[in-house]
């Protein structure tokens, strides 16, 4: 959106992308279209489009003009590749990109003309190595990023949403509809996502055409075996890779599939070169599999085993590569299925019984979860990558299966129930194990690294907690809860760590043996304990209270301080203190009784903000400073902002501003280095108070709208309404005492203006006050017109001006 400038004249400036300044620089230099296509690797008719729009933007006729008019305004200094580029999450390529110009050309050119591009084909053919090299070259057309969304690990349209939230680092944090939220945060980004592997969820394409309309400067490029069939559609159908005549010995520049052939053959044997003979039987295999990537990789990958000639004879026995669309096809393109199999044939035994059970693992895996879930020694493994059944990341360590292939190995594990049920309880129980092992992890120094390490498996460990409910065990059940909680916690996940305990409570209700009615209450508490935070904290509380009861009754301590520890939060947003002040101090007595330092820490948080709601600042104090010892002694980067915020409260509840901004300074800090949007928010927020008080203007205009925008990002529409009554005692401060009266006017009557905070009452009351005060400072016509004005606001648009967007 372009802004305004102090004359209330339009500043095209800031409407050019990355790409238009960059073109602008070259028209500057006077080259044509062509050159600057070919010095961009363009188009020239993707640049044409290009043109046409900066002589728009800049309000000019020709191109002479709009160098002009570029210097005037400085664009010409600014339109450097020294520009920060926005953020990508594109994956990494694993080995050089081969070929393929003409359709990244081509993908590029309809790119810019189309809000949704789809490219199609067979599986193999290269649609996700296209997509992403093409989303690297346009990234820089799209300011708030170009993000990865792989479909391909989730089973169900029901996880699309929350994919795609987790690829774009969106937390799902609040009640409402996580399709609302999304489309929200959205609706004024401009973002490019990549879509990868939708054919086997086209049911859920609707979210797709929702984003378009709900956010017109989002673009999407799918990946899909098959069309999505919307009217915003534009689909470009990848076929295979060029194969085209030898000249002598050497390969033609455009031969790209045979390149291909011959840079896969190096991994499996070093050094490689194709003699004439060779490369005649190469451009025959690549013929034969239609250009096919991925046949072309595992057929060069037989090298080690076979001569060039031997694979060509084989392929030439009838294996069929293709699918094809219509019934007059060749038969020889029916099936990309054959590769597979012919592939499977040549494995050892050993290792088609240890890719089977590889084949349960969702979004890759380490070295340690193979060989602890399928005895796959190193050499096995490395035997595996060689031959292009695995894909080894070295940044990482991880290794991971292309899905076509793991889908095929799981149809032969399948083969085999005693072999399947086998495989799938081993990947149960190594990622129960793996979690509550890095749950202990993420109560220490190394919290960071487990917290990378969970990230990384989050697909596993959901495969496994589905597997573990659709199987009712209550063991695997309990042990996993207690780091799926805190990772939940930590992140703020609390749609999605809601959505995670209702189903578990739903799938033991009715099991009456001991092990599964604790499991049960313990996820019925953490269910009510994302409630709270959700704004439904009358539902949670009767949960929380339900499980409270039941876990009394067994010896499970941990569980019940969490419980517990439910029951008190929940306690707290309804402002019911004296149950709230009652809860805790039976969560302090387990958790003295508990020998586990970071139970202790963690439940001191409840008692310390107990002892602010009492007024007893003098204790709360006490209790956060020895809070924030045990945190530190614990190396709990993450747990030691929360008596940071005790320490803030109580010295703002005395009135020492200067002691609650140093607090709250100190725990921001920590809460960014981590990644604790629970803290950074609360810290923010608290900041901008502060800052409105001491007068420091610019400083509570910052905080204010950093709280604010992750406040709005969420839907924490609780703190909405009360950073809105701060930005109104800014304004006020400013002088601009019409604008502060119509967003007072706005929220007086929304439900959560009647909510009590801590320390100032009910919100409503502090508004009607600080309206009394405007009203006896302006005229009677102008204070009632600024009321009007402000009931007749929507407040998401006035949220949006606020910040800005």
């Amino acid at each position: 959106m372009a802004k305004v400038d102090l004359s209330g004249k339009r500043v095209p400036a800031d409407d050019l992308t990355w790409r238009e300044q960059e073109i602008l620089l070259l028209l500057s230099e006077r080259l044509s279209n062509r050159e600057i296509a070919d010095r961009l690797h363009l188009a020239e008719t993707t640049v044409k489009d290009y043109v046409s729009k900066i002589l728009s933007k800049l309000y000019v006729k020709n191109r002479r003009q709009a160098v002009e008019r570029a210097n005037e305004l400085g664009l010409l200094v600014k339109a450097d590749k020294s520009t920060a580029k926005p953020q990508v999450n594109l994956p990494t390529a694993r080995t050089p990109f081969v070929g393929r110009s003409e359709e990244l050309a081509e993908i590029e050119d309809l790119l810019a003309r189309a809000r949704l591009l789809t490219l199609t084909g067979p599986g193999g053919i290269g649609k996700t190595r296209l997509a992403v090299k093409a989303a690297e070259r346009a990234s820089g057309d799209f300011k708030d990023g170009c993000y990865f969304v792989p479909l391909a690990p989730i089973n169900s349209v029901e996880h699309i949403i929350q994919t795609i939230a987790e690829s774009i680092n969106f937390p799902l944090s609040t009640q409402e509809d996580p399709q609302r939220q999304l489309l929200r945060y959205l609706q004024n980004k401009e973002i490019l996502l990549v879509i990868d592997n939708f054919e086997h969820l086209l049911g859920g394409v609707e979210i797709v055409s929702d984003i378009l309309q709900a956010a017109p400067e989002v673009k999407a490029l799918a990946a899909s075996r098959e069309r999505l069939n919307l009217q915003s559609e534009t689909i470009y159908k990848i076929e295979g890779m060029g194969f085209s005549q030898i000249d002598g010995e050497e390969v033609e520049a455009d031969s790209d599939a045979l390149i291909l052939f011959v840079q896969s053959a190096r991994k499996v044997r070093p050094g490689f070169e194709a003699t004439p003979d060779q490369l005649d039987q190469i451009e025959n295999i690549c013929q034969i599999v239609d250009g096919m990537p991925l046949a072309i990789e595992l057929a060069a990958a037989w090298l080690h085993l076979l001569s060039v000639a031997e694979i060509l004879a084989e392929l030439e026995q009838g294996l069929d590569i293709l699918v094809a669309d219509t019934r007059d096809a060749p038969e020889r393109h029916r099936s990309i299925r054959a590769v597979f199999e012919y592939s499977w044939l040549l494995l050892e035994q050993d290792e088609q019984e240890t890719f089977k059970k590889l084949s349960v693992f969702r979004g890759g895996f380490t070295r340690d979860a193979a060989q602890q879930l399928a005895a796959a020694s190193l050499s096995l493994l490395a035997g595996l990558v060689n031959k292009s059944f695995l894909s080894h990341d070295p940044a990482s360590g991880r290794l991971e299966i292309h899905e076509l292939l793991r889908q095929y190995a799981m149809e032969q594990l399948g083969e085999s129930s005693a072999a399947n049920v086998a495989a799938q309880h081993a990947h149960v129980s190594y990622y129960a194990e793996f979690l509550e092992h890095r749950k202990n992890l993420l109560r220490g120094p190394q919290q960071m690294t487990a917290l990378v390490e969970i990230e990384a498996d989050i697909e596993n460990i959901r495969a496994a907690w589905r597997y573990a409910l659709a199987e009712k065990n209550a063991s695997i059940i309990w042990k996993m809860s207690f780091g799926l909680w805190h990772l939940c916690w930590i992140r703020w996940w609390n749609l999605a760590g809601m959505e995670l305990f209702a189903a578990a409570a739903g799938a033991l209700e009715g099991e009456e043996d001991s092990q599964a009615v604790a499991a049960r209450a313990l996820a019925i508490s953490l269910q009510a304990y994302f409630m709270a935070w959700l704004g439904v904290p009358e539902q949670g509380f009767e949960l929380a209270e339900q499980a409270v009861i039941i876990l009394e009754k067994f010896d499970h301590p941990e569980a019940l301080i969490l419980a517990y520890d439910s029951l008190t939060v929940n306690a707290y947003m309804m402002n019911r203190y004296s149950k709230y002040v009652f809860t805790i101090e039976k969560l302090m007595k387990i958790a003295a009784r508990l020998d586990k330092q970071w139970m202790y820490a963690f439940a001191l948080f409840a008692v310390g903000m107990g002892a602010l709601v009492t007024g007893d600042y003098q204790k709360a104090t006490a209790l956060a400073e020895e809070n924030l010892v045990l945190y530190q002694e614990l190396g709990d980067t993450i747990g030691s902002t929360t008596p940071l915020i005790v320490l803030g409260h109580a010295d703002l509840a005395r009135g020492d501003l200067k002691g609650a901004r140093d607090s709250y300074l100190r725990c921001l800090e920590f809460a960014e280095q981590v990644g604790f949007h629970y803290s950074t928010q609360t810290a923010t927020k608290y900041l901008g108070k502060v800052a409105v008080s001491l007068g420091r203007i610019e400083e509570a205009e910052k905080y204010l709208h950093q709280s604010l925008l992750i406040s709005k990002e969420i839907g924490f529409y609780r703190d909405i309404i009360r950073l809105t009554y701060e930005f109104a005692r800014l304004l006020t401060v400013q002088g601009k005492t019409e604008r502060a009266v119509e967003l007072l006017s706005l929220i007086l009557d929304h439900p959560a203006s009647d909510q009590v905070r801590w320390l100032e009452g009910k919100l409503r009351d502090n508004i009607r006050e600080l309206l009394a005060k405007l009203e006896s400072e302006l005229a009677p016509e102008v204070f009632t017109a600024a009321m009007k004005r402000g009931k007749g606001l929507d407040l998401d648009e006035t949220v949006a001006n606020l910040l800005g967007c």
